[in-house]
Formats: structure tokens, sequence, C-alpha cells
């Protein structure tokens, strides 16, 4: 796999960051993660805006545009394209520090004009699409986050937690954890958002509850009031899954998942959970970035 870091090209055993780096030492970075769909870069302006106000929170403004930032990801992209000649997708991350920490500014000062990007493209299995059209069974994290950090809004490195969790649900035998915050709410998983349906109304928490804007989430919300159905975006409190005919969770590499269980909670139907599975893909097939094409 070849690796971009700061618009170089390495193999990704060759790509190395300083030592000294905010990522490094304190955790202190953000990143994107979506993929290529028959080619194309899926809801990448989509990703760029998200990643530019979450340098903001940091209180650090990216001293490259987008143009900048597209032209890497796609030559990232083509360097890594012999995945894509044999028909299989793949998985993009980019990665952003501010750089490095200069000792004597302070640790927590963080700002510069040389940050650190590390853009990735790997592969992602031949199959699956096709395994998460089965759906996932998620359980609940055994610990509960405060909605008032503002660290769960944005898409930061220190995914510590998030680790912890899923580890947690791998040992229940499940696909994915999924968070209560301080006030017993459901929230979202440690790497998606939750959906759940309830009469026929499409539910998920808004981020003041302390969550994750994700990108799949955005688009799932636009693509379900264009079908006509009805969304609320509202807290979830624990007992709706009682009443629940479905739930789903959303990602910008898996897309839209149903989930078959969430605990002892089954849910036999994916009625709404597929037909927004579809429109996800379409808009993919759709609407994916040219630019990737244009390159290649």
């Amino acid at each position: 796999m070849i690796a971009c870091v700061n618009g170089n090209f390495v193999s990704a055993s060759e790509a190395c960051v300083s030592s000294f780096d905010f990522g490094f030492l304190y955790g202190v970075g953000v990143f994107e993660t979506f993929r290529t769909w028959s080619g194309k870069l899926v809801a990448l302006e989509r990703h760029w805006e998200r990643l530019v106000t979450s340098c903001q929170a940091l209180e650090w403004s990216l001293p490259f545009g987008k143009e900048t930032l597209i032209e890497w990801i796609c030559a990232t992209v083509r360097a890594n394209g012999d995945t894509l000649q044999k028909g299989q997708d793949l998985r993009v991350r980019i990665t952003v520090t501010p750089g490095c920490v200069e000792p004597e500014g302070g640790w927590w000062v963080v700002g510069g004009d040389e940050p650190t990007v590390v853009i990735h493209a790997s592969a992602l299995p031949p199959d699956f699409d096709r395994r998460n059209e089965n759906g996932w069974v998620a359980v609940i994290a055994p610990w509960r986050r405060p909605k008032e950090l503002p660290l769960w809004q944005f898409k930061t490195t220190a995914y510590f937690a998030n680790i912890l969790a899923r580890q947690y649900a791998h040992r229940q035998g499940a696909h994915e954890a999924i968070w209560l915050n301080t006030d017993g709410n459901l929230t979202e998983g440690t790497a998606t958002n939750l959906f759940v349906v309830c009469d026929g109304v499409l539910w998920t928490a808004p981020t003041e509850e302390g969550l994750l804007a994700g990108v799949a989430r955005s688009l799932v919300l636009d693509l379900a009031r264009s079908l006509g159905l009805e969304v609320r975006v509202q807290p979830l409190p624990l007992r709706v899954l009682e009443d629940a005919e479905e739930a789903f969770l959303t990602n910008a590499v898996i897309g839209v998942v149903p989930l078959t269980q969430l605990e002892q909670k089954s849910f036999p139907s994916s009625l709404i959970g597929k037909q927004m599975r579809s429109a996800w893909f379409a808009y993919a097939q759709r609407f994916g970035h040219a630019i990737l094409c244009a390159h290649s």
C-alpha cells in the first residue's frame, strides 16, 4: 500500500511522522474516513466541510485549500489503483494533526502552518457490502458518556474510549457497541450513527446529546426527507427501543446497515433501513466525486 505524507508518496511501512507530533504525543488530530463506490469518491465535499469544522474547534485553520487535499487524495487512490482495476473499492482515510509541538510555547498551544497530513487508501474486502446487507448485532456500551464534553461532536483521533467499547462488543459476539449518555439516552455507536424507526417515523439523536454529526447521517437525513419520510431529530431515551420496529446504523464506509438486534431487542423488520441503504448507494453512484475519474 502506498501512503501520502504531506504530499509525498511512500510505501505504508515507510510512512513516518515526528515523535514530537501533536497526534503522537497527545492524540490531538482529526480525521475523515470514506470510500470509493464504482471508482468514485463518495460525499467528498461533506467530508471536507467537516474536516474544516473540526480543525476550527481546535482554534486552528488548515493552511492548505480543498484543491490541494483533493489532488493528494486522488493521487493516493491512483497509486493504489490496482485494487479498483480488480473491481474492489477502497477505504480512504485522511488524518490531519497540527504538526509538531513547540515545547517553549506550551503543550496546549495548537497552531502553526506545518501540519501533518497522512492519507491511506486500502482495499475493502470483495464481499464487504454483501456481508453488511445481512445486518449487525449491537450491545450497549458498559460506560456512559457526558454529553457536555465537546469531544464527541468532532471526528478526532482520540479513539481510546471507542476502542474499549468496540472490544467489549466483540467479546459479547456483537459487531458494535452503542453509547448511552449520562442522561441514559441512546447516542451513537463507536464508529456509527444510530437511527430507529417507530410507527414509520425515522428518529435519530441531535448532536447536543453527545455524538458526532456523521457525514452518512446527514446524507441519510437529507435522502429520507426527499423520499417523503417523516424525520425526528430529538433525544432517544432507552425506552424507545420497546416500540421500535427497526433500527439501522450509518457511516461513510458501510453506508446504511440494518440492526438485527440491540441487547435483547430484536428487529425483524428492516424495510426503511433497506430503502435508505438503496438510496445511499444510488446517491454514491450518481453523485460520487467525478474528479477521481477525470484524473485516472
